[in-house]
């Protein structure tokens, strides 16, 4: 039996899953991401996961991880990264794994990862030419061309959250169509609201009238990006995920809606579809090179 072990570190938590042989998950938790010195302390957490899991399964052959961050493919280290973790960039795990376990690692970027997990096993199964998109606290994506991944030429493929600069707000793509930014919307314009981005969405579906002109509002912003992707790229696919793809067609209707605004009649061929694996996505892509080579 050959087991693998997929860790997925993010700025919430850090997401870990043990797959055997067939791909299926034997074991599946998280922790939270240790606040400040994530050079340090991330590396930390990550061989405690590692040691955890070694303890309870002595036949892993190798490791995969997804991260947020820039991180290039062939050498393994995190090249950039945001407020979130600082002083990540320059920490190589890929490097640090090997030195302390004599293990195989593969790190991905998160987004990247997931994408490999819906090409794998998710919504794009069988399609070679799709791009994927992440909504959350930021927004990432991931293009795929003939079946593989493009990473660009510094590693930086698919950054959309920094693009639709707009000089008036002075505000990129992200900053208008993340989850962020709706909750920061839905603190001025829903009179009272204070609660979740799940929330929001019952309260619109309940008709309530303040946050459903939020939340058309906020899908225009996120299909004017799609749209520059069709336009860009011309995907056969475009996979949507974050908190998106968990209200499925009540926001994906009203995203398609306003992409047809943003495209010339009857140009486009590319089919919007809401990703599958939700958190376990890019679990499978951390772990895909292992069983896909």
């Amino acid at each position: 039996m050959k087991r693998y072990l997929a860790i997925d570190i993010g700025g919430t938590s850090i997401k870990f899953a043990v797959l055997d042989d067939e791909a299926g998950i034997v074991f599946h938790q998280s922790v939270a991401t240790p606040k400040g010195q994530a050079d340090v302390r991330i590396p930390e957490a990550v061989y405690d996961i590692i040691d955890r899991m070694r303890f309870l399964f002595d036949d892993i052959q190798g490791i995969g991880i997804s991260t947020a961050g820039v991180v290039d493919p062939r050498s393994g280290e995190i090249l950039y990264a945001g407020e979130t973790l600082p002083s990540y960039a320059g920490t190589n795990l890929k490097q640090l794994i090997g030195q302390r376990y004599g293990l195989p690692a593969f790190i991905a970027n998160d987004v990247n990862a997931a994408a490999l997990g819906e090409h794998w096993k998710g919504a794009a199964q069988g399609c070679d030419h799709f791009f994927c998109v992440a909504l959350g606290t930021g927004i990432g994506g991931a293009l795929f061309i003939g079946g593989q991944l493009v990473t660009g030429h510094s590693s930086r493929a698919g950054e959309i959250g920094h693009t639709l600069f707009d000089k008036t707000t002075g505000t990129t793509y992200e900053q208008r169509a993340s989850m962020s930014a709706l909750m920061r919307r839905a603190a001025h314009e829903v009179p009272g609201f204070d609660g979740s981005g799940r929330e929001l969405f019952e309260l619109a579906r309940a008709g309530e009238e303040a946050s459903n002109r939020l939340i058309d509002s906020w899908t225009e912003q996120i299909a004017r990006g799609l749209a520059d992707i069709v336009l860009t790229f011309d995907p056969s696919m475009i996979v949507v995920g974050g908190a998106v793809s968990e209200q499925k067609s009540f926001l994906m209707d009203r995203i398609e809606s306003h992409m047809s605004e943003y495209l010339p009649d009857g140009f486009s061929t590319t089919a919007l579809q809401a990703a599958k694996l939700g958190n376990r996505a890019a679990l499978y892509g951390a772990v895909y090179s292992y069983y896909n080579n």
